[in-house]
């Protein structure tokens, strides 16, 4: 009886593992699942509000928030077990946190920023090849702000197969060796609100 439910405990323990293991998402593959479809017209994307499994996001709230900001209009936060080309950055023995914020008219989400948590893994001025690595896409630099280390972007216009035309910025901040990340994708509908200001 004991070693029966020795052997039960390791099992489920083995299943827990496998299970943590898959639930992490690549940031290729989030991105490329956030950005709408291409169907020869311009699309939003759908909230999915009511529909916990349509994105491997947990999120804070199962509705749509009106905000003040007429940049935003509504949105939806939720976090996200990310990590880039196979890598889970730590800070210290903890993962570090992910973000994720849609934005967007009540129709659907036309813009979303991925924030991550500060770590001393993260190294500044990643650029696009850098964090997709091998994946599958085409890009064009559209500018550069990387005269310090301190923080700074790269701002592209991007193509992923069968997917819109999207507009993203990779941008970083590091203080006292801990660099946080930051990925901002937009639409042709929301690609004004955009900031392009290097930082000084």
């Amino acid at each position: 009886m004991m070693r029966k439910l020795l052997l039960y405990i390791v099992f489920a323990c083995s299943n827990i593992v496998a299970f943590s293991q898959t639930t992490k998402t690549e940031l290729y593959d989030l991105i490329r699942k956030m950005i709408p479809d291409s169907t020869g017209y311009e699309n939003v994307g759908e909230w999915g509000v009511g529909e916990p499994k349509k994105f491997p996001i947990t999120w804070k709230g199962d509705n749509i928030v009106m905000s003040d900001d007429t940049s935003i209009n509504f949105y939806r936060l939720g976090t996200v077990d990310l990590m880039v080309k196979g890598k889970i950055f730590m800070q210290g023995a903890t993962p570090v946190n992910w973000d994720i914020m849609l934005k967007g008219p009540r129709m659907g989400y036309t813009s979303f920023s991925i924030v991550s948590s500060p770590s001393k893994e993260f190294q500044s001025k990643y650029t696009i090849d850098s964090l997709f690595g091998k994946k599958s896409f085409t890009a064009k630099l559209l500018k550069t702000c990387d005269g310090n280390m301190v923080s700074g972007f790269y701002y592209y216009q991007v193509k992923l197969p069968k997917k819109d035309i999207a507009f993203v910025k990779f941008s970083w901040i590091s203080v006292n060796g801990n660099t946080a990340i930051r990925i901002d994708c937009y639409g042709n509908f929301s690609s004004y609100a955009v900031k392009l200001d290097c930082p000084k």
